[in-house]
């Protein structure tokens, strides 16, 4: 099966496409300096976004029976459950989102760092970039 993708480039040619052609495709993906920015930049808005749906979705937590009678008490009771249960999930989402924005920064400080490195190096042989 020629046509299954195992792996891609992002924002601009990847360095190891050369190395993948001689030993076969190692999968995984590579992004560019603005790539992983822009990625990054999208997981913090997201978690930004959930945590404003936090605040709205709290007040299902505080729904109020409509009435005075025992079913009106329970079901006020089964929608604080749901809230309450929309609301960690929502937290638990923009967690999700905070970690990942935090991964694809970190990966960023190693990009930088790589091509500060080698852009040192080829200038200490007399090159330049």
């Amino acid at each position: 099966m020629s046509d299954i993708k195992h792996g891609g480039s992002y924002g601009g040619e990847s360095p190891d496409r050369f190395v993948s052609g001689l030993f076969g495709n190692s999968g995984g993906y590579s992004f560019d300096r603005s790539t992983l920015d822009h990625i990054a930049s999208e997981f913090e808005g997201l978690a930004r976004e959930f945590d404003l749906d936090v605040d709205t979705a709290r007040v299902i937590t505080r729904t109020q029976p409509p009435g005075l009678d025992f079913a009106s008490g329970d079901n006020a009771k089964v929608f604080q459950g749901s809230g309450e249960a929309l609301v960690k999930s929502l937290q638990d989402r923009a967690e999700y989102c905070r970690k990942q924005a935090g991964k694809f920064r970190k990966a960023l400080g190693g990009y930088t760092a790589a091509e500060d490195t080698h852009a040192t190096d080829v200038k200490n042989i007399g090159g330049s970039l």
